[in-house]
């Protein structure tokens, strides 16, 4: 496996595991914390997120392919990596329906910047006669990281806090966003050869 490959699965494990301490109990952060939240509310701020990042990761991928190599992509992955992390930090002060739906739409707006420059990157490493096991190594580590964080996420924010938790998953976001400045160095190295 291509050490680029082993950098984004680490990434992944980083940001998506990190995220996976929240995902399970986000809706009781939301109806402890947010004001005015209702159940429709609640499916209202995941549509959101999901939605932007469905419609606006198409634009992102045709935005980036117009250029040849991988700088888009890479500039698109780190940015939108960084938003993702930030946009955790941010849920400490979401105590009503502007600022959730504000940062569930960044939240969506940093996954589709990052989705597509990943997905090139990845397979662009990929060895065609190892693509089903490179990929899967990458299903598994990321699924198996994430249903770690779970239980230890609800453990979290009963002992200490939703606070304490979104500070942690913010901090280990950006350890993950920060691995991709490893590819930057590899990809910019091949290019100057």
């Amino acid at each position: 496996m291509h050490r680029i490959l082993r950098v984004l699965i680490l990434s992944d494990l980083f940001i998506i595991g990190s995220f996976g301490l929240v995902q399970p109990i986000f809706a009781v952060f939301m109806i402890q914390n947010v004001v005015g939240i209702t159940l429709t509310g609640i499916g209202i701020a995941i549509t959101i997120q999901l939605l932007t990042k469905s419609i606006l990761q198409v634009l992102v991928a045709k935005w980036t392919d117009e250029e040849p190599g991988n700088r888009r992509e890479l500039v698109t992955l780190l940015i939108g990596s960084v938003l993702m992390s930030l946009v955790s930090f941010g849920y400490i002060w979401a105590t009503n329906l502007s600022i959730l739906y504000t940062l569930q739409f960044l939240y969506g707006l940093g996954g589709a910047l990052a989705f597509p420059g990943w997905v090139v990157i990845y397979s662009r490493y990929i060895r065609a006669e190892k693509a089903g096991y490179e990929w899967s190594v990458y299903s598994t580590i990321v699924s198996l990281g994430t249903a770690t964080t779970a239980a230890v996420g609800a453990h979290l924010a009963e002992v200490y806090s939703f606070k304490t938790l979104f500070i942690i998953i913010g901090s280990l976001s950006l350890i993950g966003a920060s691995f991709i400045i490893h590819i930057f160095k590899h990809e910019f190295a091949k290019e100057s050869v």
